[in-house]
Parts: C-alpha cells; sequence; structure tokens
C-alpha cells in the first residue's frame, strides 16, 4: 500500500467535519469553525472546494492530462494530490490546518451544488458539514442532509448529518 493511499484511510474512523472553501480567503471563516468542531471532536478536516466543479471538466488529473494520473486517484487529496491539480490555494489551507493539528485531506468535486456534496460527505462518513450563510442553496443543503421538508427539525432530532452555518462570511456593510 503506498503512502498516499495509506494515509486518508488512516483517518477514517475519527468523526469527519466537512467544510465549503475554495481558492480565495471568502470561507476562511468557514474553515476556522470546520477546523475548532474538528479539534473539538477529536476528529478530522476534510476541505470541499465549492467552486472546483465547472461546466468545462473535472478538476482532477484525467487520463488526458498526463499518463496513468486517472489510475490511482484517491478518495481524498492530500498536498501532492492537489499539487498534481494544480490548486496551490487548497494547499496552503491544508497546511494550516495540518500546523493546528488538525488531521485534514480535501476534495475538489466534479459535480456541482448541494445535491452532490451531501452524497459525497454520506460516502466518505461525514458527520459535520460546515457551510457559510450566504452559499447559494443554503436551505436545499439543510433539506437534504435531513432528508426531510422540515429541515431545522429534522436536523436537531436525528439526522446523520449536522449542518452548521457559519453568519454572513464576505459581506460588507
Amino acid at each position: 500500500m503506498s503512502e498516499r493511499s495509506a494515509r486518508p484511510g488512516a483517518t477514517k474512523t475519527l468523526p469527519a467535519v466537512l467544510a465549503v472553501t475554495a481558492d480565495d480567503d471568502r470561507y476562511a471563516t468557514t474553515r476556522f469553525e470546520a477546523a475548532r468542531i474538528a479539534a473539538e471532536q477529536g476528529g478530522r478536516l476534510i476541505l470541499y472546494d465549492w467552486d472546483a466543479a465547472t461546466v468545462l471538466g473535472d478538476p482532477l488529473p484525467s487520463v488526458w492530462s498526463a499518463e496513468g494520473t486517472d489510475a490511482d486517484t484517491p478518495s481524498e487529496l492530500d498536498e501532492g494530490d492537489l499539487e498534481a491539480a494544480g490548486r496551490a490555494p487548497l494547499i496552503d489551507q491544508l497546511a494550516d490546518a495540518r500546523r493546528a493539528g488538525i488531521p485534514v485531506t480535501a476534495w475538489l468535486p466534479s459535480e456541482p451544488g448541494p445535491d452532490a456534496m451531501v452524497r459525497w460527505a454520506r460516502e466518505h462518513g461525514v458527520t459535520t458539514i460546515v457551510v457559510p450563510d450566504d452559499l447559494k442553496a443554503k436551505g436545499d443543503l439543510e433539506r437534504l442532509a435531513a432528508v426531510t421538508a422540515d429541515p431545522a427539525k429534522a436536523v436537531e432530532a436525528d439526522s446523520p448529518v449536522r449542518v452548521v452555518v457559519v453568519p454572513n462570511e464576505g459581506k460588507r456593510d
């Protein structure tokens, strides 16, 4: 087993907190809150690049980008994987979390929107999703996480995925 495939799998038993992020700092408060929650739970952090999925194609390396790059695409990405994908800002964000002592990986979704994020979160054992208040479709995200028409009640009662909303990040008066 390679070091790359062993590293993320070794932490999969820890509680997982998924944080919406992007190449810029507009979601810095969301990342900070998610890191705080992960540390408090003794868990791990997964940075989910909300802007990665575009109509231009898959953000991950493919057979068209270089020989053999699609053969070993990990389920979560580390700094080397992000470097191969040309995502330097996310490498810095992972380094920040590691300096704080939090196990961290990242993901570059190929599908946009809350449906894809919740589906990916459930498949990867995420217990908490942290989103900024101004994220488009935030209400849809809560509804999908709770699988109900009354998201607040279901999330509070028995949802397998908790949604934490970070207020008004990036809005200026």
